[in-house]
């Protein structure tokens, strides 16, 4: 018979004090530490003392009622507070923050973990500058998000790009494979750090432990962007997590699947090929002096949540996605990206938390599917592209609100299918861009805006995105070409979203010439 455990806390809301009772059960003894969370339980004492406060921030513990006040309530305002002894503080961390960020690293299978609070971004950064300076070579896949872009510009490297494996099917792309990586380093012996997106941001997971492997014989780190897998390392089965495959730091994302709210992020890291304290120091450069504890807490929180309850969630969720899977193809007008699928045609793992819906069966594009969900039945999905649209699963949903979206798809099927199937060839990006010089140098050199009809051929100053899922179809430095600009055009006309610097459309900034 399971062992229960029996936690009592205290909870304060609208001025009211309760006790709430937590029945523990299946949980092994050396993951009882896990039910600890050190810094929310101090900022929720903090927040119930009787302080009179003539420090920041001004709304002061929300002693004014106002209409954000009355919305979120009294307990959210009082723990709005700033850093102090009591609640340590997160650039130089020394007790609380300190506490709970080493649970954090005994929970994701780390040696030292550090809370980030401007989001995953300020993690990519802070991993790049620290392996790489300027004219340092990185090795990146072409399928990597803007922030890591960004970081190239701030480090000053030069980036190697990898070209991920491409899906025509789907029209999406899945993670670099191991030939590619082994290649593009046998090509490029001066390469010191390798950036991997693991999974990439539509559940494919490649051969990362392999990946390392290669790498490390080569004395090169390898930095993992799981902005998409903090759930990973509390999966039931054989899906490997970055640091178990030999990661040396990974940034997670943990709003996205993790639980905490959004913004708060975590990076963790292992062994000593990358040093902590350089980590800390440029850390402490990008991220702000001004730490959110609402975000920090919830990080807390929520890690203690998947240690403790992750894998028997996730257990019990698995047979009600795959329900929905069966649903969705029984009429064969969808098709679901699936495990057998990718391992067969990629050689890669996948995260069936990333239900990718293919639709273009239907004569509809993803982008016409999302909006539809959206604006007919009240469903929002994480995104769509030129075939498929994407539904983000985690431990909050019920066999009720995926149901929902199981009969909104039927209902789609059923009213808007059209007879002839929707193509397109500019759905993906075959090529990667020629880089003529490095991004930071572009980033800073004069530039002159042109209509992007007239840029092909030229250098580009500028990042050309779409969001989400935030990954550029150009960026400073590289050449311009006419798929750029086809690609541009398709993603504009179908999407709407595609972001560039220029406030004027179709305008971009290149380098003078």
């Amino acid at each position: 018979m399971a062992e229960k455990f029996m936690i009592t806390t205290d909870t304060h809301l609208e001025g009211h004090t309760d006790k709430i009772t937590y029945q523990i059960s299946n949980v092994k003894p050396k993951t009882l530490t896990q039910t600890k969370m050190p810094l929310f339980e101090a900022l929720v004492k903090y927040a119930k003392q009787d302080v009179t406060p003539f420090d920041v921030p001004g709304h002061k513990m929300g002693a004014q009622m106002t209409p954000f006040k009355m919305t979120v309530g009294e307990m959210t305002m009082q723990m709005d507070v700033n850093s102090m002894k009591e609640l340590d503080l997160l650039s130089h961390p020394q007790s609380v923050i300190k506490e709970a960020q080493e649970l954090a690293a005994k929970a994701f299978n780390g040696d030292q973990a550090f809370f980030l609070v401007n989001g995953t971004t300020v993690g990519i950064q802070t991993m790049v500058m620290s392996v790489v300076g300027p004219n340092d070579e990185i090795l990146v896949p072409r399928n990597c998000h803007k922030s890591v872009m960004n970081a190239l510009i701030l480090s000053g490297a030069k980036p190697i790009f990898v070209q991920p494996e491409m899906d025509l099917s789907f029209g999406i792309s899945h993670g670099i494979s191991v030939e590619r990586v082994e290649k593009a380093l046998d090509e490029n012996p001066k390469v010191k750090a390798l950036l991997v997106t693991y999974p990439t941001y539509f559940g494919s997971l490649n051969q990362l432990k392999e990946i390392c492997d290669i790498a490390h014989a080569r004395n090169v780190v390898v930095i993992v962007d799981s902005a998409h897998g903090a759930h990973l390392p509390f999966m039931p089965g054989k899906l490997r997590d970055p640091l178990s495959a030999g990661a040396d730091c990974v940034t997670y994302s943990m709003h996205k699947t993790g639980g905490s709210l959004t913004q708060s992020s975590i990076m963790v890291m292992q062994g000593d090929r990358i040093s902590a304290t350089k980590l800390q120091k440029v850390l402490n450069m990008l991220q702000s002096t001004s730490a959110n504890y609402l975000l920090m807490s919830s990080i807390d929180a929520a890690r203690s949540e998947l240690a403790l309850y992750g894998k028997d969630r996730y257990k019990k969720l698995r047979p009600v996605v795959s329900e929905a899977i069966e649903m969705i193809e029984s009429f064969g007008d969808y098709e679901v990206l699936k495990a057998d699928y990718v391992k067969k045609n990629f050689d890669q793992s996948y995260d069936w938390t990333k239900l990718v819906i293919r639709v273009n069966d239907i004569g509809l594009t993803g982008f016409e599917v999302y909006s539809i969900l959206k604006e007919q039945y009240g469903i929002q999905l994480e995104l769509a592209e030129g075939y498929v649209v994407m539904a983000v699963i985690s431990t909050a949903d019920t066999r009720e609100s995926i149901q929902k979206l199981v009969d909104a798809l039927m209902d789609v099927r059923k009213k808007y299918k059209k007879a002839k199937q929707h193509f397109d060839p500019h759905v993906m990006t075959y090529k990667i861009n020629k880089l003529i010089c490095s991004p930071r140098d572009a980033f800073y050199a004069d530039n002159e805006v042109v209509s992007i009809d007239d840029a092909v051929g030229r250098i580009s100053a500028d990042s050309i995105m779409i969001y989400p899922p935030g990954i550029p179809l150009i960026i400073p430095g590289e050449e311009i070409s006419e798929s750029v600009v086809q690609h541009y055009h398709y993603y504009n006309e179908t999407l709407g979203n595609v972001l560039t610097e220029e406030k004027m459309p179709h305008q971009i900034k290149v380098l003078k010439a």
